[in-house]
């Protein structure tokens, strides 16, 4: 028997997609901010699978997660988003939007924080794998707000990793409980 798992599988379809912000400053009395904007349109659910917040300075700072908040004001749309599968042709675009902002003065409103990690100085804090149980619906999104615990400046990075599958209109009273 063989095993493919949800993000191989949808990999494989041209399904999985992976993304980064730019080089994201923050410090001073300011915040950045990375996610992905599911538009309203889309037609699709996005499935979180990983993400990761890289930290270039000598200073730790607190990464907040949060779901469906509303993005900064003066975001701006990464260009590095690509389908993890590069054999597929013409490569498939993602219905998702990834943004970011350095120097926010805005502090996530809206959404919910689910929760907090703690970036080291000089390190790489990798997410476990959420395996799609992150689901975020047409006008959602996901996020993460970095944010300094002194006046230090930092330089950070995010990376996400996700995949998109088409909605499922089913009634949801049609779903067999599970307990």
């Amino acid at each position: 028997m063989v095993n493919i798992t949800s993000p191989a599988l949808n990999s494989k379809l041209g399904r999985y997609f992976i993304g980064k912000t730019g080089l994201l400053n923050f410090g001073g009395g300011y915040y950045a901010w990375g996610g992905i904007v599911n538009p309203i349109n889309s037609g699709v659910n996005l499935y979180i699978d990983i993400f990761t917040i890289t930290n270039f300075s000598t200073q730790n700072f607190i990464s907040e997660i949060w779901l469906n908040a509303d993005p900064p004001k003066k975001a701006v749309v990464s260009f590095d988003v690509t389908p993890t599968n590069q054999a597929v042709s013409p490569p498939p675009i993602s219905k998702a939007v990834m943004t970011y902002a350095s120097y926010s003065t805005d502090p996530m409103t809206k959404g919910v924080n689910i929760f907090d990690r703690i970036v080291t100085q000089n390190s790489t804090l990798v997410s476990d794998s959420h395996n799609g149980s992150i689901i975020i619906g047409p006008g959602g999104s996901f996020s993460i707000l970095l944010r300094p615990q002194g006046f230090q400046y930092i330089t950070g990075t995010i990376v996400l990793t996700w995949w998109e599958e088409k909605m499922n209109h089913r009634p949801m009273h049609d779903y067999e409980e599970v307990y």
